[in-house]
Formats: structure tokens, C-alpha cells, sequence
């Protein structure tokens, strides 16, 4: 999609005039509302540094410490987390993963940390529940359909 212009069309006739000022103003209003103060937990930024009053989360798909953002299906991102404001609240807890641990303390939603706690218990080490995230990734490759 272009950012910015309106997607062209063969079956639709350019926008003029007082119609195309019109809907230049409805899209601005729209980004000032989407740019207001987010609430709690919600997340604020993806794939940027975390600044004061942020905490750094990802998702639940399966990684090892040095997965970048995007693969398989990985992301990382920052939450709105304001003084005093508790991460448990919104289910996200402090994640054993080890996930870049050079960032600091980073979080998870409960389920997934849960799960990592449990290998990590299971296998005896972080780096033995890598070589099985390793297996299960190189599985997953081998059946992507696209």
C-alpha cells in the first residue's frame, strides 16, 4: 500500500476539489486521535528503543536469543508502562527467555512465559530449550507452505 496518497484504481475517479481537501482533513484527525496518550499496557512502538515510562515486550512466537524482529514470525515491541503502573495487571510478566539479554529485563504474556519456565525445567538448561526451538524451526522451514 502507499503511504501517504491514495491508492489508484482503474474502476475509480481521482477525488477533486472541496471532496479531496475534505478527506486530506478526516485523515489527519484520525492520525491526531490515533497519537493521543495511550493507556496502560497498550503497546506505544515497534522495533525502536524503549524510553522512560516503557517497558520492552515480545510475542509468543518460539525464539532463541538471537532471533532478529520479524523472523518466523517474532516481534518485539514496547508497552506504556507510566510510574507505578503494575505489568502483571495486563498479564505480562519478566520472561526467562534470554532474549537479548544486553537490553535488560524484558517481558511476555503470562501463558508464554509459563511455557519457557516449564522447558527450562524440563531440558535442565536455556540452551538445551534452544536447540529444541532450533529443531522445531528447521521442522516448520522444511513444511512452510507460504
Amino acid at each position: 500500500m502507499i503511504k501517504g496518497r491514495a491508492k489508484k484504481s482503474l474502476h475509480t475517479k481521482p477525488v477533486k476539489g472541496k471532496a479531496k481537501a475534505k478527506a486530506a482533513t478526516k485523515r489527519k484527525r484520525v492520525r491526531r486521535v490515533a497519537r493521543g496518550k495511550p493507556k496502560p499496557g497498550h503497546i506505544v512502538a515497534h522495533s525502536r528503543r524503549r524510553r522512560k515510562g516503557e517497558i520492552l515486550c515480545h510475542n509468543h512466537v518460539l525464539h532463541t536469543a538471537a532471533t532478529a524482529n520479524g523472523v518466523h514470525g517474532f516481534h518485539w515491541f514496547t508497552v506504556c508502562a507510566p510510574a507505578g503502573w503494575d505489568p502483571a495487571s495486563e498479564e505480562w510478566q519478566v520472561c526467562p527467555c534470554g532474549w537479548r539479554s544486553e537490553l535488560g529485563k524484558h517481558y511476555g504474556k503470562a501463558d508464554h512465559v509459563q511455557w519457557w519456565r516449564e522447558q527450562i525445567k524440563e531440558r535442565g538448561s536455556l540452551e538445551a530449550v534452544y536447540r529444541e526451538v532450533r529443531k522445531r524451526q528447521r521442522e516448520y522451514r522444511d513444511r512452510d507452505m507460504g
